[in-house]
């Protein structure tokens, strides 16, 4: 079953699609006009894009939820502070729940989300700093790196559990690329989650007819 919706195939906004009469019987056209950045697209390809965006999406959830499950609780502010990189602890917000966590997360990364859903060269990437093996962790860090065609800008996320439902996010200015601690982790992950060019495909492999509204 997918949750997706019709979305706008240039910035991924979500579209309702309620053809009138007149397009019903081919005397207007069918397209439809995105109120976020005003691009015509026909309803076909918003389908598509909802799709593939939803599907990535879910993706993506589903490895971070996993990647948290691991997380540890860090007991002192100095571990937090070690985890997030101490320079960056005063930038970090807390993050009083799982979900709300998620959602903030989704949308730091939502440009990457866009791409990947559009079919470029995109990767969106969890992992975790610390021995994964000995069940030695610190922090979940998240990578999502844009296509070559756009640049190739990071998106660099790094979170730690401070309590059992609390948790501290931080997000690494885009401006400045990802820290090189974290390029690391996310290199020394064995299977990274990686998306890219096969997006738009794995997503209509999936599709259902039947919707809801879209997270």
């Amino acid at each position: 079953m997918s949750d997706s919706a019709p979305r706008c195939p240039l910035c991924a906004n979500v579209l309702k699609l309620e053809p009138t009469f007149w397009e019903r019987i081919g005397l207007r056209s069918t397209k439809v006009r995105c109120p976020s950045c005003h691009h015509d697209c026909d309803p076909r390809d918003a389908d598509m894009m909802g799709s593939a965006f939803w599907h990535w999406a879910e993706a993506f959830r589903s490895d971070l939820m996993c990647a948290l499950d691991k997380l540890p609780v860090l007991e002192s502010e100095s571990a937090v502070d070690r985890a997030l990189g101490t320079i960056h602890r005063h930038d970090a917000r807390i993050m009083p729940s799982t979900d709300e966590l998620v959602r903030s997360c989704m949308k730091h990364q939502r440009p990457v989300l866009i791409e990947m859903a559009r079919g470029r060269d995109a990767t969106l990437q969890v992992a975790h700093f610390g021995d994964e093996a000995a069940n030695k962790l610190d922090a979940v860090v998240i990578l999502g790196t844009s296509s070559p065609d756009s640049g190739g800008k990071e998106w660099e996320q790094v979170i730690a559990r401070s309590s059992s439902t609390h948790f501290v996010l931080y997000n690494h200015p885009c401006t400045e690329g990802a820290e090189p601690r974290v390029r690391k982790a996310i290199r020394a992950k064995v299977n990274p989650p990686r998306v890219g060019t096969t997006a738009l495909a794995g997503a209509m492999a999936g599709k259902s007819s039947k919707r809801r509204q879209p997270v």
